[in-house]
């Protein structure tokens, strides 16, 4: 917000005011329009252009408020939760007015946004100096001043949509600024081979202005010659002649990439922390059902070793421990490592067979198929590698092929079949077994939750899936599956960017 400037030299101010003879005259476009390119630079609602008389303030242009004069003591715009007040300067000291914007809810300017704003003043300056004889510049020489110093992207078209004027910020290039006066976006995307496409959403924008008579906004992305994505929030403001007619409309564009990306940073952070905050709740809520169990089998057995005398019987109770301390110790492991995996962006991806890393799995539950006597099959010929972190590929087999043998339906023999595809850049792997299934109506939203359990088994814990999930989604992956009740589980994991 920038303060009132004090006046001073009051006769010598009052004097140059008065040779100008502005006071009480009739509006005129001109000035009118630098009142509207105020509220275009700065999106406030509100712009006056006022001279300071020798006891009040007089309006000469006005948006966005009714009135003609005020008492010097009680300017208007100050009133309002902003407010920008720049002095019009005659004779290198002397204050004889402000262009001023304000707004009715706290703005904030830019740098490039104030430098405008002064721009805007020195013009008014300028056109004072044309009402005297010594001054005979051409009206269009001073709008294209203007236009052409205003750090934005502004452009004028007339009412079929021709460009009248586009300055520097719109266009750089001088030879394309001059090629596009009179003609239209479509005729300017072809002679730039451009998609059309953006040319069409602005001749909609700019029918609705001309239908309606209203200013509208709209935010427009496109690329750059290096293929960057440039954002920009433009706008359309309906220019009227003395009669209402509809003649022109100016356009106004900023680039607000950075903001955008600041925006989607901001979003991603958000969502980062309320994935966290649900996988700390979750977390708690595990270890509070996992860990209890042990926790208390550990008390009842310190208790039991305090209370036996005899030292045989206390290096038996000692043995009983060792087992439970162990699998305390693995669970958490698995907690911990369940809850850093969204953390770990830098892990490393390797080239990895399908086949070698699916072996190390099968081979660690030689004993618990050999049991089963289960049957495995494997097609990897279509996708036989991906690029993938080593550790992620064999959590997610074991996991997979665990729950297969830990499910397995008690009523025929265990098959699992594993396969890949490829999907256009991705590869898809595919674990299906013929075990207990899975309800899909009952648990469809809760497959993948922490501490999920879908049937009784002393080793469950309700953290595999939700570990392979999180680690195949860690990669931009994902994962679904197709189950039934007693008719097995086909689960289908997406690993993406596999064009190697």
């Amino acid at each position: 917000m920038i303060n009132l400037p004090i006046l001073k030299n009051e006769a010598e101010r009052l004097s140059a005011l008065y040779v100008l003879e502005i006071l009480d005259t009739n509006e005129e476009a001109e000035f009118d329009n630098i009142v509207k390119l105020a509220c275009i630079l700065t999106h406030a609602e509100i712009s006056t252009l006022t001279f300071i008389d020798e006891e009040r303030i007089w309006y000469k242009s006005k948006i966005g408020i009714d009135l003609k004069e005020t008492s010097r003591d009680h300017p208007q715009h100050v009133h309002y939760p902003f407010h920008v007040a720049v002095p019009i300067v005659v004779y290198g000291d002397l204050i004889i007015g402000h262009l001023c914007v304000a707004n009715t809810t706290p703005l904030q300017i830019s740098e490039s946004q104030h430098e405008g704003l002064l721009l805007l003043a020195g013009q008014v300056v300028t056109l004072l100096q044309m009402r005297l004889p010594i001054m005979n510049s051409s009206i269009k020489e001073f709008y294209e001043s203007i236009l052409n110093n205003i750090p934005s992207d502004i452009v004028v078209f007339d009412a079929d949509h021709k460009y009248l004027f586009a300055n520097p910020g719109a266009i750089k290039n001088e030879e394309f600024r001059r090629y596009i006066i009179g003609k239209d976006d479509f005729e300017y995307a072809a002679f730039r081979n451009r998609d059309p496409v953006i040319a069409l959403e602005r001749r909609e924008q700019f029918m609705e202005v001309k239908k309606t008579g209203k200013t509208i906004g709209w935010e427009e992305s496109q690329l750059d010659p290096s293929g960057k994505t440039l954002t920009y929030l433009r706008r359309m403001f309906p220019v009227h002649d003395e009669h209402g007619e509809f003649i022109m409309v100016i356009g106004f564009g900023i680039d607000i990439t950075e903001r955008k990306l600041l925006e989607e940073k901001q979003s991603l952070i958000m969502e980062q922390l309320s994935t966290q905050n649900t996988q700390l709740l979750d977390f708690c809520n595990i270890v509070s059902h996992n860990l209890r169990g042990p926790l208390i089998n550990i008390s009842m057995l310190v208790e039991f070793i305090k209370e036996a005398e005899d030292i045989e019987e206390q290096r038996l109770l000692v043995t009983k421990l060792e087992p439970v301390i162990e699998n305390l110790k693995n669970t958490f492991n698995e907690l911990v490592e369940s809850i850093q995996i969204r953390q770990n962006s830098d892990i490393k991806s390797d080239e990895l067979l399908l086949n070698a890393c699916l072996q190390e799995t099968l081979d660690g539950f030689h004993m618990e198929i050999k049991k089963a006597n289960a049957k495995i099959h494997v097609n990897f010929e279509e996708a036989p590698g991906v690029r993938y972190p080593h550790k992620y590929l064999s959590s997610i087999f074991y996991n997979l092929v665990s729950n297969a043998i830990k499910y397995q339906s008690p009523d025929r023999q265990l098959t699992v079949k594993l396969a890949s595809r490829r999907d256009k850049d991705n590869v898809v792997l595919t674990v299906q077994d013929n075990g207990l299934g899975i309800d899909m109506v009952k648990h469809k939203d809760s497959i993948f939750k922490i501490g999920k359990i879908f049937h009784r088994h002393p080793d469950a814990k309700g953290l595999g899936l939700f570990m392979t999930k999180t680690q195949v989604e860690a990669m931009g992956g994902r994962i679904w599956v197709e189950s039934a009740p007693d008719q097995g589980a086909k689960f289908s994991i997406e690993f993406v960017n596999q064009n190697v």
